[in-house]
């Protein structure tokens, strides 16, 4: 059997006998909001020290609320394309056995994309989940010089790890509409170019200010199937959306949502408890009808979507598994029963 036919059996394997459970005893009980790991696929971390932090952080979350933290894909490493990071890589590893993965990234595509199809393909083997690309306010991405590198994405399946297009509109980073349309409009040009390009666009595309770009946003993931959303640094605009519309979007298209929050060094120092606490927000946002003083960043009170139990696995660790085939291995280095 290639190679990649065994991995591809091997992954869906484990995502058939997945248990979210640290015990064999309990690996027999049902699944719990307790119980099941959570991922966080947009974080920017970097340095051994602050991952200490965020482990310690994700104790704080399970001694004071009874919630699984596992692990966190992290964007920003010191990772370069000449092979910088390796031992970084290794080490974190070894230091915290299924809680860090990493992609590979780039903030800076004026010059076209830093990572040619070679670079990819040598990271992919080294076990990097993806490719962080930062466009910003831009139509630069839209470039006929990065095709060769989405298309060697396509050949590796290695996913567009929280792509970031554009900057939310209307507010301060982004006034103008044109600029924001124009980066949109080519990045659903790359998207028609790279139609097997598994994509995870940051902060669900910029496009959740209102009622209206939910329905923009409907129209990406019908159009495209690969695409998929991060929820990073958006809890604070579940308000501005009806809660109902909103409801029904997350449960409509729960197979193409991530669990992802864009901190970085919220719990740097001994932070710990007032990192949590977000995390716990962002959560109460999705499980529960309470209302809830934001998230991660802005307070607005707002009222949690008490999403079924079967989308909030979807967003906090299904999808993962799915797009990231590595999350299935970290999840079992930490002692989730395979059965």
């Amino acid at each position: 059997m290639p190679s990649q036919a065994k991995t591809a059996a091997a992954v869906s394997f484990l995502l058939a006998l997945l248990f979210s459970s640290h015990s064999a005893a309990s690996a027999q009980s049902p699944l719990t909001l307790e119980a099941m790991p959570r991922i966080d696929v947009h974080a920017h971390i970097g340095d051994m020290e602050l991952m200490q932090d965020y482990v310690q952080m994700a104790g704080v979350l399970s001694d004071r609320y009874g919630l699984t933290l596992s692990t966190w894909i992290d964007l920003r490493g010191p990772l370069d394309p000449d092979g910088g990071g390796i031992e970084f890589v290794r080490e974190v590893t070894e230091t915290f056995p299924g809680r860090f993965l990493f992609a590979i990234h780039d903030y800076d595509i004026s010059d076209g994309l830093q990572y040619s199809p070679e670079d990819i393909e040598r990271w992919a083997a080294l076990g990097v989940v993806g490719y962080k690309i930062w466009v910003g306010v831009s139509p630069l991405v839209d470039d006929s010089a990065n095709d060769p590198t989405f298309t060697k994405m396509e050949q590796l399946g290695l996913p567009g790890a929280s792509i970031h297009i554009s900057q939310p509109y209307p507010t301060e980073w982004c006034e103008d509409p044109v600029a924001f349309w124009e980066a949109h409009n080519a990045w659903e040009r790359v998207l028609d170019r790279h139609p097997r390009m598994t994509v995870v666009n940051a902060h669900m595309l910029d496009h959740f200010y209102s009622d209206a770009q939910l329905d923009y946003l409907r129209y990406v993931l019908e159009t495209y199937p690969n695409v998929h959303v991060d929820l990073a640094a958006r809890f604070q605009q579940f308000h501005l959306m009806d809660r109902e519309n909103l409801r029904s979007f997350m449960i409509e298209y729960a197979d193409r949502i991530l669990f992802g929050t864009d901190i970085s060094g919220q719990p740097r120092g001994g932070n710990h408890m007032d990192a949590a606490a977000g995390y716990f927000r962002a959560f109460q946002l999705l499980e529960s009808d309470t209302v809830v003083a934001g998230g991660f960043f802005g307070d607005v009170p707002t009222r949690g979507l008490a999403l079924p139990q079967d989308v909030l696995e979807k967003i906090y660790f299904r999808n993962a598994i799915r797009i990231y085939p590595a999350v299935a291995e970290a999840l079992r280095k930490q002692g989730f029963a395979i059965r």
